[in-house]
């Protein structure tokens, strides 16, 4: 990918986050080579190569003969430079993950907590968070901050999204312990018991930075439009290798479109679930929980293939809608399902645009994501890492970011990246 840096005296962090990035994406890269991608002067990344190599962030790991001279060090990411703590709070688990400075996992906790309330959360997210600090030891002041992720609305649509019996009878109190999650306070509560930066984002937007990432710079894989399915569904674009936000952080919230015919749900985060799936499977007297086996029978995988059907019936006209605004190269399916659903869901997806779409729009192919089922608690520990070391910013603007830097004020600890 070709990448340009700038010549500003005030840029040399921007500068900074271009060589590392240049770095990521070609280890082994020589000093001169990233001159000729970023169009720095020698001097300026000697300076800077020198720099990062001194902060631990940059290593050499050999050298290489060129035309004429010294050879040239070749560099690359330190793993160990830095790392990144991830929490996911979703309306059916939550989970923690440890990631390194080449985005590698190291640690990855899963909890199923049905919808679960502050003082679960609190309980869980603490045990997560000192085994990451006996897992690190000394090293834990090298987290560059915590990444938090959940769907937005958590206590939104809970008569269509609750599928468990105690929970339906008793909806008001469900209703107003969902209502914590609207506020800040469990992301203050993170920064102040961590002493470290919170980064909050929706779980969509989460899983298609990550998925981003590991594109590897091709500029094929920098425009996708991502469909994040969980317990309920959310989308996020990116566009020219960038997350687009939108003015208040609302854009591709693919799940606030309505869906076509009503029959699964009035909206698309209702009919493209996993609860809506549950529901579907549990009124043709098939089990859902055998998902999680390899080996489905006949009878469950035709229910699967209507489902499918009955969803892409839904939702074309909004992807068709997709399509004609963003032009993305790829739409990807990612989040709680697995593949034994997503392959016939996207042949289901697939045929039905092929059959409602304008034939002068351009159909980009859908594909299961990278990222898989663990995309949005890996996707949160990768956000401080972005944020800080990332030479796009836009990705990774922090709400409310005045608020968390109290939060962090009030324990006397200044804010890492």
């Amino acid at each position: 990918m070709k990448h340009s840096g700038s010549t500003s005296e005030q840029s040399r962090l921007y500068n900074e986050r271009i060589i590392l990035q240049a770095v990521r994406e070609a280890p082994g890269i020589s000093r001169a080579h990233i001159a000729e991608l970023t169009g720095l002067s020698a001097q300026t990344i000697s300076v800077i190569t020198s720099y990062l190599i001194e902060q631990e962030l940059l290593c050499i790991t050999g050298k290489v003969k060129g035309k004429r001279g010294q050879p040239s060090i070749k560099l690359e990411i330190n793993a160990q430079g830095a790392y990144g703590l991830g929490i996911n709070i979703d309306r059916d688990h939550i989970s923690a993950a440890l990631v390194d400075f080449n985005g590698k996992c190291l640690l990855l906790r899963h909890c199923d907590v049905h919808f679960p309330t502050e003082t679960e959360a609190k309980q869980i997210a603490l045990g997560l968070i000192e085994e990451v600090r006996e897992t690190l030891g000394d090293t834990w002041q090298k987290v560059q901050g915590v990444g938090l992720t959940m769907p937005d609305y958590m206590a939104e649509w809970l008569e269509s999204l609750v599928h468990k019996a105690d929970e339906a009878l008793d909806l008001m109190h469900l209703k107003n312990a969902m209502a914590y999650w609207a506020s800040d306070d469990f992301q203050l509560w993170l920064a102040r018991h961590t002493e470290k930066a919170v980064v909050c984002e929706n779980d969509a937007n989460a899983s298609a930075i990550n998925e981003l990432l590991l594109s590897g710079g091709e500029i094929s894989a920098q425009d996708f439009f991502y469909i994040f399915i969980g317990a309920a569904c959310g989308g996020g674009i990116v566009s020219r290798g960038e997350c687009v936000r939108g003015a208040a952080g609302g854009a591709g919230n693919f799940g606030l479109i309505p869906t076509a015919k009503g029959e699964l749900g009035e909206w698309i985060l209702e009919a493209l679930s996993s609860v809506s799936l549950r529901r579907f499977l549990t009124k043709k007297h098939l089990d859902y929980s055998r998902l999680e086996t390899d080996h489905l029978d006949e009878e469950l995988l035709s229910g699967i293939k209507l489902w499918s059907q009955k969803v892409a019936a839904e939702v074309t006209p909004a992807l068709i809608s997709v399509i004609a605004i963003q032009d993305p190269k790829r739409i990807l399916l990612g989040g709680r399902l697995n593949s034994v659903v997503l392959q016939p869901l996207i042949q289901a997806l697939t045929h039905s645009l092929k059959d409602q779409a304008p034939k002068v729009l351009s159909l980009p192919k859908i594909e299961v994501a990278e990222t898989a089922m663990t995309s949005s608690i890996v996707g949160a520990a990768i956000l401080p890492l972005y944020q800080t070391f990332s030479p796009y910013q836009s990705l990774l603007l922090v709400s409310d970011g005045n608020v968390i830097q109290q939060a962090l004020n009030s324990v006397n600890e200044p804010v890492v990246g």
